[in-house]
């Protein structure tokens, strides 16, 4: 089976932040060999909680990833967790993500959960896969969540201002036919896990050039 692509969201206990932080950061160092390679972990800004981003290459072992290394970290009070098995990943805008735990480029980032009108799936999959070029927003990933009740696609941004994300996501996203509603996530800072090699292993697994491709 190809790898999945987890999107992992941790609620943590009011006081308990930087315990949670740390022991967690702590876990994801440990060697998860052939099963996971966590890509990163975000800070989000609306809550004093986490987001971890991973590959997950045998499904057999996601629940033990899940209980050893993430719920079992003191102050973790729940998590949740979106799976993606088909989507696009554009090449240049993932591994500018490398470069986010630098001073060097602390642009804005942003996910966007994104309902769709059912029956108008590929529709609006497709009219996100071919959003044209933006010169102040990068559109890093349209990936499909299809299982989850959250949502049926999840987008991730990247630009120069929050404020700038917004505005794409009012005027670009929220107009496509057939999205029923968003939301915003925005990102308050990463830990970058990934190397080289696992960002070119994940646009391998959702390259943009087959995604095109095979939306009628």
């Amino acid at each position: 089976m190809k790898p999945t692509l987890a999107i992992i969201d941790i609620d943590i206990i009011s006081g308990q932040d930087e315990l949670a932080r740390e022991a967690l950061l702590e876990n994801l160092n440990g060697d998860w060999g052939p099963f996971v390679t966590v890509l990163w972990v975000n800070w989000l800004r609306e809550r004093a909680d986490l987001r971890v981003v991973c590959l997950v290459k045998d499904l057999e072992h996601f629940d033990d990833f899940l209980v050893n290394t993430i719920r079992a970290v003191p102050g973790v009070g729940g998590t949740s967790a979106l799976l993606a098995f088909d989507g696009m990943v554009r090449g240049e805008a993932v591994m500018d993500v490398s470069l986010l735990e630098s001073l060097l480029d602390r642009r804005a980032a942003a996910t966007v959960l994104v309902k769709s009108e059912p029956g108008k799936d590929r529709e609006v999959y497709r009219a996100l896969v071919e959003l044209p070029p933006h010169q102040q927003v990068e559109l890093v990933w349209v990936v499909k969540v299809f299982h989850s009740s959250e949502a049926d696609l999840l987008v991730l941004l990247l630009g120069e201002r929050s404020a700038t994300l917004t505005g794409y996501v009012m005027s670009w996203i929220r107009t496509v036919p057939g999205v029923l509603d968003t939301q915003i996530s925005t990102v308050q800072d990463w830990r970058i896990f990934g190397d080289t090699g696992d960002f070119i292993a994940l646009t391998q697994r959702f390259p943009e050039s087959a995604a095109k491709a095979k939306v009628p």
